[in-house]
């Protein structure tokens, strides 16, 4: 885990190169727009995995029942952690595990998040997501093949 939090640390460009607007141009065809979103993809992994978690910030605060909820599931977690410190919980006799007792929190909050329209924020930031990222992918010039703005002929 360390290793990979130390490369993706590594891998994060700055971030004026990728809000660059000098570098956002449409690309000439389709060849050139499928290498753009290829190179950049790699390039700008690790900003666009920031796109992703800023917007799934944006979506949960302008959610307040889903944040709420999601509040909610974080207190019982970590109320059955302090009660788990003090001691063992016992139920007719039978010791529960911390981790059934993380999933007996689960299984409480799973209805009330589906309620609450889980599923359409989540499909909601999927969306934006990718839209974003395929547009600023596409849009955005690789520093290895536009950078001067020459086109290349496939032989």
């Amino acid at each position: 885990v360390q290793e990979l939090y130390t490369r993706q640390r590594q891998s994060l460009r700055p971030w004026f190169e990728f809000f660059n607007t000098t570098k956002f141009k449409p690309p000439a065809n389709v060849q050139t727009a499928m290498r753009r979103f290829i190179s950049n993809i790699e390039h700008f992994q690790t900003n666009y995995f920031f796109v992703i978690v800023i917007l799934s910030i944006y979506c949960v605060i302008t959610t307040p029942s889903l944040l709420f909820i999601l509040i909610a599931m974080a207190a019982g977690c970590y109320l059955v952690n302090i009660k788990n410190r003090e001691k063992q919980i016992v139920i007719m006799g039978r010791q529960i595990p911390l981790t059934q007792q993380y999933i007996a929190v689960l299984c409480l909050c799973v209805p009330l998040l589906i309620m609450v329209g889980a599923g359409s924020a989540i499909f909601w930031i999927l969306g934006a997501s990718v839209f974003i990222i395929a547009l600023h992918a596409i849009f955005h010039q690789t520093p290895n093949q536009d950078a001067f703005g020459l086109q290349m002929e496939e032989v």
